[in-house]
């Protein structure tokens, strides 16, 4: 019998490297795996209200990191949705507990340590943690909104949703942040950004009637911003006839020189598409002449007029009109895009008083605590 020296050290070889990867691979996941399937639901109880006893200091930081650190243990790293819903149970039981001595005014510390949490757990990307931390604090923000009597209560709520719904707002994530954003406006109807993203959400998937809704709520609340008003005209122009007059008239009030420049761009841009669809077209070209007196080399609104005058054969007009577009801006936002594109604004104002508005919680949950320590709950 021949034996082949090589081939024998190739095999060899092949079966050390998978030696050493599972053995590298057992003493990672093997921890977190076992401490999932080992972490019952009194233990997870004990060490979540250590959590909030240093959340009662005010350590937000610390706090936050201990409840990290118990929350991976609990779920491990391979299939943390099988143990998700024991955490969520084990922490309301501890919630529930400290409900049944002491006032809802304890819950905008955990409400905001959870808030918290989700970021971190996003950019860790953590889904499963991630999506529990949403759904518990969405559920707990509501819960406050309608039990408080406090005067900030359906702000906060309505703040850490709409917090949430920003985060989320992307073209795949429509869905999802619409849901949120709307959750956001029945506890707090005064939440304009609420009612500005559920719009946002309407337009873009073409339910222009909603859309109007949401925006005229919106204008109400803020009636002299000039992007809530053109978003209202250019629904209203798209959804219905009966509507033209006032978005028309709408579109001519963007053109005002103190309206911010993009919006005056694609005021005209509708106006211009307005005229021509009517019973005057010949009315666009002096409109767009002077949007571009203005605005002048407007890229959509020389394009706009170049084309009417190439309809006109009047090619050598239209290239002077071409010619005379700014240069150097094509690689900038157009003003089509930045309206086509909502983003929700900066949020971090907004952090920084739900994080005042929790400091007020701090005595009642720490209140709470030294009575559940004390036996008053079972």
């Amino acid at each position: 019998m021949v034996i082949d020296n090589r081939r024998l050290r190739t095999k060899t070889c092949r079966i050390l490297v998978g030696l050493m990867i599972y053995l590298v691979f057992s003493s990672v996941t093997a921890p977190s795996l076992l401490a999932a399937k080992a972490m019952k639901p009194l233990e997870i109880q004990q060490r979540y209200q250590g959590v909030l006893e240093i959340l009662a200091t005010g350590d937000l930081d610390r706090a936050l990191d201990d409840l990290m650190e118990i929350e991976l243990a609990a779920v491990g790293d391979q299939q943390a949705w099988r143990y998700v819903d024991n955490l969520w149970r084990s922490k309301l039981r501890v919630i529930r507990d400290l409900l049944a001595v002491q006032n809802v005014e304890l819950l905008p510390p955990i409400i905001l340590l959870h808030h918290d949490a989700y970021f971190r757990y996003a950019e860790k990307d953590r889904r499963h943690l991630a999506q529990h931390s949403r759904t518990m604090v969405s559920e707990l923000a509501e819960i406050y909104a309608q039990r408080s009597i406090a005067p900030t209560a359906k702000s906060f709520a309505g703040w850490v949703l709409t917090s949430f719904a920003s985060y989320l707002w992307s073209p795949s994530n429509i869905g999802l942040s619409a849901d949120l954003f709307y959750r956001a406006h029945l506890v707090d109807p005064g939440n304009e950004l609420a009612l500005v993203g559920l719009a946002a959400a309407w337009e873009r998937s073409g339910n222009y009637e909603k859309a109007i809704e949401s925006l005229t709520k919106a204008l109400q609340l803020r009636p002299a911003d000039p992007e809530l008003s053109l978003r209202l005209a250019l629904c209203q122009l798209r959804d219905s006839d009966g509507l033209y007059v006032d978005a028309v008239a709408r579109l001519s009030g963007l053109t005002r020189q103190e309206v911010p420049a993009w919006i005056r761009s694609v005021a005209y841009q509708e106006l211009a598409r307005a005229r021509l669809a009517s019973d005057d077209p010949g009315s666009a070209e002096p409109l767009l002449r002077e949007g571009l007196k203005v605005l002048p080399g407007d890229q959509q609104l020389s394009l706009q007029l170049a084309s009417i005058l190439d309809q006109q054969r009047r090619r050598g007009e239209a290239m002077a009109i071409l010619d005379a577009i700014e240069m150097g801006g094509w690689d900038r936002e157009s003003a089509r895009q930045t309206y086509d594109f909502w983003r929700p604004p900066d949020l971090s104002g907004i952090r920084s008083e739900l994080s005042q508005q929790m400091q007020i919680g701090l005595g009642a949950l720490a209140a709470g605590l030294r009575t559940v320590a004390g036996g008053g709950a079972s």
